[in-house]
Protein backbone atom coordinates (compact mmCIF):
# COMPACT_ATOMS: atom_id res chain seq x y z
CA UNK A 1 0.00 0.00 0.00
CA UNK A 2 1.48 3.17 -0.92
CA UNK A 3 2.53 5.70 1.67
CA UNK A 4 0.29 8.73 2.03
CA UNK A 5 2.27 12.21 1.63
CA UNK A 6 0.74 14.93 3.89
CA UNK A 7 0.90 18.70 2.76
CA UNK A 8 3.78 19.53 5.52
CA UNK A 9 5.93 17.76 3.55
CA UNK A 10 5.71 20.53 0.72
CA UNK A 11 8.36 23.05 0.63
CA UNK A 12 8.57 25.75 -2.20
CA UNK A 13 6.30 23.76 -4.33
CA UNK A 14 8.87 20.08 -4.02
CA UNK A 15 8.55 17.05 -2.03
CA UNK A 16 10.97 17.40 1.24
CA UNK A 17 12.49 13.84 2.37
CA UNK A 18 10.13 13.39 5.34
CA UNK A 19 11.75 13.09 9.05
CA UNK A 20 10.75 9.46 9.02
CA UNK A 21 12.84 8.39 6.07
CA UNK A 22 13.35 4.92 5.69
CA UNK A 23 16.82 5.01 5.49
CA UNK A 24 16.28 6.16 9.46
CA UNK A 25 14.78 2.48 9.71
CA UNK A 26 16.87 -0.29 10.71
CA UNK A 27 14.85 -3.12 10.21
CA UNK A 28 17.14 -6.07 10.95
CA UNK A 29 17.45 -4.30 14.65
CA UNK A 30 13.54 -3.72 14.85
CA UNK A 31 12.40 -2.73 17.82
CA UNK A 32 14.88 -0.46 19.84
CA UNK A 33 12.94 1.54 21.33
CA UNK A 34 9.06 2.37 22.66
CA UNK A 35 6.39 1.27 21.22
CA UNK A 36 2.97 3.23 21.24
CA UNK A 37 -0.49 1.63 20.89
CA UNK A 38 -3.17 3.90 20.06
CA UNK A 39 -6.36 2.52 21.47
CA UNK A 40 -9.57 4.86 20.27
CA UNK A 41 -11.77 4.21 23.54
CA UNK A 42 -11.34 5.72 27.24
CA UNK A 43 -9.41 4.49 29.40
CA UNK A 44 -10.70 1.57 31.87
CA UNK A 45 -12.87 -0.05 29.27
CA UNK A 46 -13.11 -3.12 28.12
CA UNK A 47 -11.34 -2.38 24.85
CA UNK A 48 -8.57 -0.42 26.63
CA UNK A 49 -8.26 -3.40 29.53
CA UNK A 50 -7.37 -6.20 26.11
CA UNK A 51 -5.23 -3.39 24.70
CA UNK A 52 -3.10 -3.09 27.94
CA UNK A 53 -2.84 -7.04 28.22
CA UNK A 54 -1.75 -7.31 25.13
CA UNK A 55 0.58 -4.66 25.04
CA UNK A 56 2.42 -6.11 28.23
CA UNK A 57 2.57 -9.39 26.81
CA UNK A 58 3.75 -8.05 23.57
CA UNK A 59 6.60 -5.85 25.17
CA UNK A 60 7.90 -9.09 27.06
CA UNK A 61 7.92 -11.26 23.23
CA UNK A 62 9.69 -8.18 21.79
CA UNK A 63 11.97 -6.73 24.95
CA UNK A 64 11.25 -3.02 24.37
CA UNK A 65 8.55 -0.52 26.26
CA UNK A 66 4.86 -0.70 25.19
CA UNK A 67 3.02 2.41 25.87
CA UNK A 68 -0.84 2.58 25.54
CA UNK A 69 -2.09 6.06 24.49
CA UNK A 70 -5.83 6.42 24.78
CA UNK A 71 -7.00 9.33 22.60
CA UNK A 72 -11.10 8.31 22.39
CA UNK A 73 -13.80 10.18 20.67
CA UNK A 74 -15.90 10.44 17.41
CA UNK A 75 -16.79 6.48 17.76
CA UNK A 76 -12.73 6.07 17.27
CA UNK A 77 -12.07 8.25 15.04
CA UNK A 78 -10.20 10.89 16.45
CA UNK A 79 -7.47 8.33 17.90
CA UNK A 80 -7.46 5.86 14.22
CA UNK A 81 -7.09 9.51 12.79
CA UNK A 82 -3.83 10.25 15.18
CA UNK A 83 -2.19 6.97 15.02
CA UNK A 84 -2.53 7.06 10.60
CA UNK A 85 -0.78 10.57 10.93
CA UNK A 86 1.71 9.13 13.11
CA UNK A 87 5.46 8.33 11.56
CA UNK A 88 5.60 4.82 9.59
CA UNK A 89 8.64 3.79 11.62
CA UNK A 90 7.47 0.75 13.61
CA UNK A 91 6.91 2.39 16.58
CA UNK A 92 3.16 3.38 16.47
CA UNK A 93 0.16 1.08 16.41
CA UNK A 94 -3.24 1.42 15.97
CA UNK A 95 -5.67 -0.85 17.66
CA UNK A 96 -8.84 -0.84 15.45
CA UNK A 97 -12.23 -2.22 15.90
CA UNK A 98 -15.36 -3.45 13.89
CA UNK A 99 -17.06 -0.29 14.90
CA UNK A 100 -14.53 1.84 12.89
CA UNK A 101 -15.74 0.09 9.64
CA UNK A 102 -19.25 1.87 10.13
CA UNK A 103 -17.49 4.73 11.41
CA UNK A 104 -16.06 4.72 7.46
CA UNK A 105 -19.08 4.07 6.10
CA UNK A 106 -20.85 7.14 7.53
CA UNK A 107 -17.91 9.82 7.24
CA UNK A 108 -15.65 9.98 3.96
CA UNK A 109 -13.18 11.63 5.72
CA UNK A 110 -12.00 7.56 7.42
CA UNK A 111 -10.23 5.24 4.72
CA UNK A 112 -9.12 2.39 6.86
CA UNK A 113 -7.06 0.26 4.22
CA UNK A 114 -5.50 3.83 2.71
CA UNK A 115 -4.13 5.68 6.00
CA UNK A 116 -3.42 2.48 7.68
CA UNK A 117 -2.02 -0.94 7.04
CA UNK A 118 -3.39 -3.94 8.66
CA UNK A 119 -1.35 -6.43 10.69
CA UNK A 120 -3.50 -9.06 12.46
CA UNK A 121 -6.86 -9.78 13.68
CA UNK A 122 -6.35 -10.35 17.40
CA UNK A 123 -9.66 -11.04 18.70
CA UNK A 124 -14.13 -11.33 18.05
CA UNK A 125 -16.44 -10.45 20.77
CA UNK A 126 -19.87 -12.83 20.41
CA UNK A 127 -23.26 -10.63 21.08
CA UNK A 128 -25.97 -12.20 23.16
CA UNK A 129 -29.60 -11.93 22.83
CA UNK A 130 -31.43 -11.22 26.01
CA UNK A 131 -34.88 -10.78 26.95
CA UNK A 132 -36.12 -10.33 30.51
CA UNK A 133 -36.14 -13.47 32.49
CA UNK A 134 -40.48 -13.45 32.91
CA UNK A 135 -40.61 -12.67 28.82
CA UNK A 136 -42.84 -14.47 27.32
CA UNK A 137 -40.09 -15.14 24.79
CA UNK A 138 -38.61 -18.49 25.80
CA UNK A 139 -36.44 -18.91 22.70
CA UNK A 140 -35.27 -16.92 19.62
CA UNK A 141 -37.61 -18.19 17.43
CA UNK A 142 -40.46 -16.85 19.73
CA UNK A 143 -39.01 -13.72 19.41
CA UNK A 144 -38.34 -13.31 15.64
CA UNK A 145 -42.06 -15.04 15.27
CA UNK A 146 -43.50 -11.81 17.28
CA UNK A 147 -41.54 -9.19 15.63
CA UNK A 148 -42.62 -10.65 12.38
CA UNK A 149 -46.28 -10.61 12.90
CA UNK A 150 -46.24 -7.60 14.86
CA UNK A 151 -43.77 -4.93 12.94
CA UNK A 152 -42.21 -2.10 14.83
CA UNK A 153 -44.01 -2.56 18.00
CA UNK A 154 -41.39 -4.34 19.78
CA UNK A 155 -38.35 -2.09 21.14
CA UNK A 156 -34.79 -3.15 21.71
CA UNK A 157 -31.87 -1.42 23.11
CA UNK A 158 -28.28 -0.46 22.49
CA UNK A 159 -25.62 1.57 23.33
CA UNK A 160 -26.41 4.46 20.94
CA UNK A 161 -27.15 5.12 17.39
CA UNK A 162 -24.81 3.06 15.00
CA UNK A 163 -23.45 1.29 18.24
CA UNK A 164 -22.54 -2.47 17.62
CA UNK A 165 -25.27 -3.54 19.70
CA UNK A 166 -27.84 -1.10 17.10
CA UNK A 167 -26.25 -2.57 14.03
CA UNK A 168 -26.78 -5.82 15.11
CA UNK A 169 -30.53 -5.64 15.27
CA UNK A 170 -30.15 -3.93 12.12
CA UNK A 171 -27.95 -7.08 10.44
CA UNK A 172 -30.66 -9.58 11.33
CA UNK A 173 -33.03 -6.95 9.73
CA UNK A 174 -30.97 -6.99 6.50
CA UNK A 175 -30.89 -10.93 6.54
CA UNK A 176 -35.13 -11.48 7.27
CA UNK A 177 -36.52 -8.18 5.64
CA UNK A 178 -39.13 -8.12 8.16
CA UNK A 179 -37.43 -7.68 11.42
CA UNK A 180 -39.07 -4.03 12.36
CA UNK A 181 -38.39 -2.86 15.98
CA UNK A 182 -38.21 0.19 17.31
CA UNK A 183 -35.12 1.38 18.57
CA UNK A 184 -33.78 2.96 21.90
CA UNK A 185 -30.77 4.17 22.64
CA UNK A 186 -28.79 4.19 26.11
CA UNK A 187 -25.78 5.69 27.16
CA UNK A 188 -23.93 1.90 27.53
CA UNK A 189 -24.28 -1.21 26.91
CA UNK A 190 -24.91 -2.05 30.68
CA UNK A 191 -27.76 0.68 30.54
CA UNK A 192 -29.35 -1.28 28.39
CA UNK A 193 -29.50 -4.59 29.47
CA UNK A 194 -30.68 -3.14 32.98
CA UNK A 195 -33.09 -1.53 30.84
CA UNK A 196 -34.57 -4.79 29.78
CA UNK A 197 -34.73 -5.81 33.64
CA UNK A 198 -36.50 -2.88 34.33
CA UNK A 199 -39.04 -3.82 31.59
CA UNK A 200 -38.23 -0.36 29.88
CA UNK A 201 -37.28 -2.09 26.37
CA UNK A 202 -37.80 -5.50 25.19
CA UNK A 203 -34.72 -7.26 24.30
CA UNK A 204 -31.22 -6.45 23.46
CA UNK A 205 -28.37 -8.29 21.14
CA UNK A 206 -25.58 -6.83 23.21
CA UNK A 207 -21.97 -7.80 24.47
CA UNK A 208 -21.61 -10.52 26.43
CA UNK A 209 -19.85 -8.42 29.48
CA UNK A 210 -23.22 -6.41 30.30
CA UNK A 211 -25.56 -9.41 29.77
CA UNK A 212 -24.07 -12.20 31.78
CA UNK A 213 -24.18 -10.83 34.82
CA UNK A 214 -27.52 -10.17 34.71
CA UNK A 215 -28.07 -13.93 32.78
CA UNK A 216 -26.63 -15.63 35.74
CA UNK A 217 -28.37 -13.46 38.29
CA UNK A 218 -31.65 -14.75 36.66
CA UNK A 219 -32.98 -11.52 35.51
CA UNK A 220 -32.48 -11.89 32.19
CA UNK A 221 -32.63 -15.04 29.60
CA UNK A 222 -30.14 -15.73 27.29
CA UNK A 223 -32.01 -16.72 23.87
CA UNK A 224 -28.97 -16.89 21.04
CA UNK A 225 -25.82 -16.11 20.61
CA UNK A 226 -24.44 -14.21 17.67
CA UNK A 227 -20.97 -16.33 16.79
CA UNK A 228 -20.44 -19.32 13.98
CA UNK A 229 -20.56 -21.76 16.87
CA UNK A 230 -21.84 -22.19 19.98
CA UNK A 231 -19.59 -20.62 23.36
CA UNK A 232 -18.00 -23.39 25.37
CA UNK A 233 -18.83 -21.48 28.57
CA UNK A 234 -22.96 -21.28 26.99
CA UNK A 235 -23.12 -24.37 25.36
CA UNK A 236 -26.74 -24.55 26.26
CA UNK A 237 -27.40 -21.50 24.46
CA UNK A 238 -28.41 -22.01 20.50
CA UNK A 239 -26.23 -19.69 18.11
CA UNK A 240 -28.30 -16.97 15.84
CA UNK A 241 -28.09 -19.25 12.84
CA UNK A 242 -29.28 -22.20 14.96
CA UNK A 243 -32.29 -20.27 16.71
CA UNK A 244 -34.33 -18.53 13.88
CA UNK A 245 -32.03 -16.48 11.77
CA UNK A 246 -30.36 -18.77 9.00
CA UNK A 247 -26.36 -17.82 8.19
CA UNK A 248 -26.28 -14.97 10.88
CA UNK A 249 -23.32 -14.35 12.50
CA UNK A 250 -21.73 -11.02 14.15
CA UNK A 251 -18.52 -11.39 15.56
CA UNK A 252 -16.99 -7.14 16.28
CA UNK A 253 -14.06 -7.80 16.42
CA UNK A 254 -10.50 -6.06 17.53
CA UNK A 255 -6.85 -5.75 16.01
CA UNK A 256 -3.56 -4.08 14.90
CA UNK A 257 -2.81 -1.61 12.25
CA UNK A 258 0.19 0.32 11.41
CA UNK A 259 0.24 3.71 9.23
CA UNK A 260 0.71 3.15 5.69
CA UNK A 261 4.36 3.20 4.82
CA UNK A 262 5.21 1.00 7.84
CA UNK A 263 7.93 -1.09 6.82
CA UNK A 264 7.23 -5.14 6.07
CA UNK A 265 9.46 -5.89 8.04
CA UNK A 266 7.70 -4.74 11.16
CA UNK A 267 4.48 -6.15 10.13
CA UNK A 268 6.23 -9.49 9.84
CA UNK A 269 7.76 -9.62 13.15
CA UNK A 270 4.61 -8.93 14.60
CA UNK A 271 2.90 -11.44 12.88
CA UNK A 272 6.00 -13.70 14.38
CA UNK A 273 4.73 -12.83 18.00
CA UNK A 274 1.55 -12.07 18.18
CA UNK A 275 0.26 -15.92 18.46
CA UNK A 276 2.50 -16.61 20.95
CA UNK A 277 1.06 -13.16 22.87
CA UNK A 278 -2.38 -14.32 22.67
CA UNK A 279 -1.93 -17.28 23.53
CA UNK A 280 -0.52 -16.26 26.88
CA UNK A 281 -1.82 -17.10 30.23
CA UNK A 282 -3.03 -12.83 30.49
CA UNK A 283 -4.54 -12.63 27.53
CA UNK A 284 -6.54 -16.13 27.73
CA UNK A 285 -7.65 -14.85 31.22
CA UNK A 286 -8.85 -11.75 29.61
CA UNK A 287 -10.88 -12.93 26.98
CA UNK A 288 -12.32 -15.54 29.05
CA UNK A 289 -13.27 -12.83 31.23
CA UNK A 290 -14.96 -10.57 28.40
CA UNK A 291 -16.47 -13.15 26.48
CA UNK A 292 -14.56 -12.67 24.05
CA UNK A 293 -12.72 -15.22 21.36
CA UNK A 294 -8.91 -15.41 20.24
CA UNK A 295 -9.19 -15.37 16.46
CA UNK A 296 -5.78 -14.19 15.06
CA UNK A 297 -5.76 -13.88 10.95
CA UNK A 298 -2.72 -12.53 9.37
CA UNK A 299 -2.90 -9.67 7.20
CA UNK A 300 -4.29 -10.10 4.12
CA UNK A 301 -7.17 -12.29 5.58
CA UNK A 302 -7.75 -8.76 8.00
CA UNK A 303 -8.16 -6.32 4.90
CA UNK A 304 -10.42 -8.87 3.36
CA UNK A 305 -12.35 -9.31 6.12
CA UNK A 306 -12.69 -4.99 6.63
CA UNK A 307 -13.74 -5.16 2.69
CA UNK A 308 -16.25 -7.41 2.88
CA UNK A 309 -17.83 -5.70 6.31
CA UNK A 310 -17.54 -2.09 5.06
CA UNK A 311 -20.00 -3.23 1.91
CA UNK A 312 -22.44 -4.34 4.14
CA UNK A 313 -22.20 -1.56 6.64
CA UNK A 314 -22.66 0.64 3.62
CA UNK A 315 -25.82 -0.99 2.88
CA UNK A 316 -27.34 -0.27 6.23
CA UNK A 317 -25.84 3.16 7.00
CA UNK A 318 -27.50 4.15 3.54
CA UNK A 319 -31.00 2.68 4.83
CA UNK A 320 -30.47 4.37 8.02
CA UNK A 321 -29.63 7.61 6.94
CA UNK A 322 -26.67 7.52 9.29
CA UNK A 323 -24.25 10.10 8.99
CA UNK A 324 -21.23 11.16 11.13
CA UNK A 325 -19.94 14.68 11.14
Amino acid sequence: MNPCISRRHLIGGLLAAPVWAPTAFAQASWPTTTIRIVVPSPAGGGVDAFARVVGEQLAAALKVTVLIDNKAGASGLIGTKAAAQAAPDGYTIAYIHSGLVTVQAMNPRLDLLKELRPVAKLSYSPFMAVVNAESRFKTMQDLVAEVQAHQGKLTFGSGGPGSPAHLAVEYIEEKLGNFKCVHVPFKGAADSANAIVGGQVDFQVGLLAASVPLVQAGKLRALAVTSRNRLPQWPNVPTMSEAGVPGFVFEPWGGFAVPAGTPDAVIARLNEVLPGVLASAPVKDMVAKQGSVIDFAPPAAFAAQIVRELEVDKLVVKRLGMTQQ
